[in-house]
């Protein structure tokens, strides 16, 4: 790794505007992104018009080179990267800076002062409302003490948070047309909205405030809550709120003294967080939103969890966004002030990437490290956040981008093989899949101009090591997955169905055209596998009475000898050919869904999407119609034709005929001598009466005539 120059200043990258495009000689791709911001610079995906500079590397990539001499831009290779640091000042060294960017800085720190300030006023609003009980902001946690009181202050998310305001405000009038008007967004059908999105963004607060300004009284159940289908349908008590009174809109207050009206709203958060203690609480939910009569707010993180499928047809979805750092950043800044901590902007969008936008853990990673420094500089950053650091599932659309990619196995690439092994780790039963089947869709990096027979020799070795590991990967899988199920062996079923087949292959990857990342069609291959497999056992079974084979037999031999008897005179005489076709089906004692089948299970000339396109629609509903209305034979009864076996019988075993007795040889039957011997025991014990037994009925009739 080559070492950075000397910076002229902290911030000597402040207002700048990056791109980086290709492959950096003496550093990779995240550790020159990371140096950029430590600068102060503003790196960006794709260059525009507003690009400062496009900081080139090898093998650069076609369509960024096309936006560089579309838009005229300036670039820069590593060296003049390094010299950029070197020797530019930023505004805190006296360096100069455009008059628009200066403008800007100047704006964002005035409004960060005024900011701070609203925040200081409403602070001194609270503690003179408290009855001279002033609120000590050193026992609230910053995440209560700096929750956003207006929409204003909530980031991101306005065209969202204007819909269901919007909403909100419509409810009176929806309930009265019977929500058949459907509004300005579409929402005024509905009784419920579903709002999702990641946590930390601001979806309960905003949900809170929206429900304040239209007038209503929110209440709020959250995972704490008991919310189980009994609870809900029986109207009972929960966080002393009753629900059977004011889902119907009649009055009714809590233990708060908070009065429930027709104006209440709820608020039902974390709705797929509910767990086995709230059985049936989302379907009782769903129901009660059918017919409620006040507004019901849903939010959830996930909205394609399973739990949550009740809920999706009877409320309107609003996904709630990731806010972008810029967003995020302004509002931290105003707080850091209030507290007076000096953090610089490159810092706070350091924390804001870490935590993923979650303004919640930015907030208390701040007020943690305000306990012991009021000062924070980008290491700090760094390492706060690796503290804090979120595990997040990657899908493996985004792994296999990852491992294909350009950067994971470049020589100065950082990952050791753990990390490397970690990724297939996050879905070992899907990513060697998408390996597999997206290996041979890049442009590799170590065979880029496969133009030359040398090139194009190295490129067929590279595609035959990454095959070859793939076949041992195979091997290594029926191991694991085996009878004896060796699981030990994960670690190297990673090394051989992941690393070294990306090892090998890895360089550009494209989003769009033939070659791009697709999903593994193994899976769909597989199951229509089986299915055929399952139907030409049924063939077989039913074949068996004519024929001597197995299913490969069948497969091979029988069924193309059929075509031309019970297919093909279909196709060339039509409707006219269907009696003769039934009569050969029932020979083989074929069905309908059979022949369907032979149909499918065609190959080249007799592929069942050329065969069927020569059978006219009439000629396959004439054979449909006429062999539906006759009898055919039955080779043999199906279990579920006759119906179950009585009890009694399925439950005893089957008989062992090598035991079984002769019908000849007569068996003693002792019951009658057991019988009589419990009787006379019965009959000399004090302490057991026996009855009288009773009389027959020709005893009781002769007795009668006398």
């Amino acid at each position: 790794m080559r070492t950075p120059p000397t910076a002229a200043s902290i911030d000597c990258l402040s207002g700048l505007s990056l791109v980086f495009t290709g492959e950096l000689p003496g550093f990779s791709r995240e550790e020159a992104i990371s140096l950029a911001k430590r600068y102060g610079g503003r790196v960006v995906g794709q260059p525009s018009s507003k690009t400062s500079y496009v900081i080139l590397g090898n093998d650069a990539g076609p369509s960024k080179l096309k936006a560089i001499e579309k838009h005229k831009l300036r670039t820069l290779d590593e060296d003049g990267f390094m010299n950029l640091i070197a020797t530019r000042k930023g505004p805190s060294a006296g360096g100069k800076v455009d008059d628009k960017t200066r403008k800007k800085m100047e704006k964002e720190a005035e409004e960060i002062k005024e900011g701070a300030k609203e925040l200081a006023k409403r602070e001194k609003e609270a503690a003179k409302a408290g009855s001279g009980k002033a609120i000590d902001p050193l026992t609230q946690l910053w995440t209560v003490r700096y929750a956003p009181k207006t929409l204003k202050e909530v980031c991101g998310n306005k065209g969202q948070i204007e819909r269901l305001q919007q909403w909100l405000e419509d409810w009176p009038g929806s309930l009265k047309s019977g929500f058949k008007k459907p509004g300005k967004h579409g929402t005024n059908v509905y009784r419920a909205m579903m709002i999702t999105g990641p946590p930390g963004i601001g979806k309960t607060t905003s949900a809170h405030l929206c429900a304040q300004l239209a007038g209503f009284t929110p209440i709020e159940m959250n995972a704490s809550d008991a919310r189980s289908k009994k609870l809900i349908e029986n109207g009972a008590n929960i966080m002393n709120q009753s629900l059977d009174k004011w889902m119907s809109g009649k009055g009714n207050s809590n233990a708060a003294g908070v009065e429930i009206t027709s104006s209440s709203c709820l608020i039902m958060d974390e709705v797929d967080g509910m767990s086995a203690g709230d059985r049936g609480g989302v379907g009782a939910l769903a129901a009660l939103i059918r017919k409620s009569r006040v507004p019901i707010i849903c939010i959830a993180n996930d909205r394609g969890a399973q739990k949550l499928k009740p809920l999706i047809n009877c409320s309107f979805n609003l996904p709630y966004k990731k806010p972008d750092a810029t967003m995020i950043r302004s509002r931290i800044m105003t707080i850091l002030y209030k507290e007076k901590m000096k953090v610089p902007a490159n810092v706070v969008d350091q924390l804001v990437e870490g935590a993923q936008s979650d303004i919640r853990q930015v907030l208390n990673m701040l007020s943690t490290w305000r306990l012991s420094s009021n000062t924070m500089d980008f290491d700090d950053s760094k390492a706060l956040v690796k503290m804090n650091e979120k595990y997040t599932l990657m899908t493996p659309f985004t792994i296999i981008q990852k491992l294909l990619g350009p950067y994971l196995f470049s020589p100065n690439a950082r990952e050791t093989l753990n990390d490397k092994m970690e990724l297939y780790f996050h879905d070992h039963s899907f990513v060697p899949l998408f390996v597999q089947e997206n290996y041979l869709k890049t442009t590799p990096s170590m065979a880029r101009s496969a133009s030359t027979p040398p090139e194009k020799l190295k490129l067929l070795r590279l595609m035959d090591r990454a095959a070859s590991s793939l076949s041992d990967a195979d091997i290594v899988d029926s191991l694991i997955h085996g009878p004896e199920q060796h699981w030990s062996l994960m670690p190297l079923h990673a090394i051989t169905s992941t690393v070294i087949p990306a090892s090998c292959m890895y360089g550009n990857t494209s989003y769009a055209g033939p070659n791009s990342i697709s999903f593994p069609q193994w899976l769909g291959q597989n199951s229509k596998r089986n299915k055929l497999m399952r139907q030409l056992g049924d063939i077989q079974i039913r074949m068996r009475l004519k024929v001597s084979g197995d299913k490969p037999e069948i497969r091979q031999h029988y069924i193309p000898s059929l075509f031309p008897h019970i297919v093909q005179p279909l196709m060339e005489d039509g409707a006219s050919a269907v009696d003769e076709v039934i009569e050969r089906m029932d020979q083989y004692f074929l069905s309908k869904d059979e022949w369907d089948t032979l149909i499918e299970l065609g190959v080249d000339s007799h592929k069942d999407e050329l065969v069927l396109k020569k059978i006219s629609t009439a000629t396959k509903t004439s054979l449909t119609r006429k062999y539906n209305s006759r009898e055919h034979p039955v080779p043999f009864h199906k279990g579920q034709d006759l119906g179950k076996l009585p009890k009694k019988l399925a439950a005893e075993p089957a008989p062992d005929l090598e035991e079984a007795y002769d019908n000849d040889d007569d068996i003693p039957d002792d019951d009658d001598d057991d019988k009589k011997k419990q009787v006379d025991e019965l009959a000399g014990d004090k302490l057991i009466k026996t009855g009288k037994p009773k009389a027959s009925t020709a005893t009781k009739s002769s007795a009668k005539s006398k």
